[in-house]
């Protein structure tokens, strides 16, 4: 196999964290959500929507997982194996292959991080909340589900007074 079209169901699993890996998946239709195994739940770290790759870490690196892939809705994903991607890898200076092994270490210790950081939990099995939107953008998700922060006074702080209009 070298690339294969995939479909998966909402609440389907592309890949559990700590299984071992032989290929990367491009979405190209639905959401995934990424999750970190904590105790006996899961902590979500990211969507990954249409256009964007999950996987890839552990072809540089060929560890497990770091993390699970869940369909939040249904998902078509490209397949590709590591096999092919190895053959175009080869060609790489050997300097690249150090700087994207350092990248990619940096990558996993920062999600490492972020795992033990995390404070929602949700049940290991738990199906995400789909945000129904089925061909949602990163950009878009992001502003569907961004919270609008709320200002609050700073204590101590001086406010300005507003300029009064001479028609007042």
């Amino acid at each position: 196999m070298s690339t294969q079209l995939r479909q998966f169901r909402a609440g389907s699993y592309l890949f559990r964290e700590s299984e071992s890996s032989r290929s990367m998946f491009l979405i190209q239709k639905g959401a995934v959500a990424i999750r970190k195994t904590r105790g006996s739940a899961a902590v979500e770290i990211a969507r990954i929507y249409p256009n964007e790759v999950i996987g890839e870490l552990a072809f540089f690196d060929r560890k497990t997982r770091s993390a699970s892939a869940v369909a939040i809705n249904d998902v078509d994903a490209l397949e590709i194996s590591f096999e092919s991607l190895d053959k175009i890898y080869g060609g790489i200076p050997d300097y690249m292959k150090t700087i994207i092994a350092s990248v990619v270490d940096r990558l996993r210790r920062t999600s490492d991080q972020l795992k033990r950081l995390q404070k929602t939990e949700v049940p290991q099995d738990e199906k995400p909340q789909d945000l129904n939107e089925d061909s949602l953008d990163a950009a878009a998700a992001l502003a569907a589900t961004a919270l609008t922060p709320q200002l609050e006074p700073v204590p101590g702080a001086v406010s300005t007074p507003k300029k009064s209009d001479p028609k007042d």
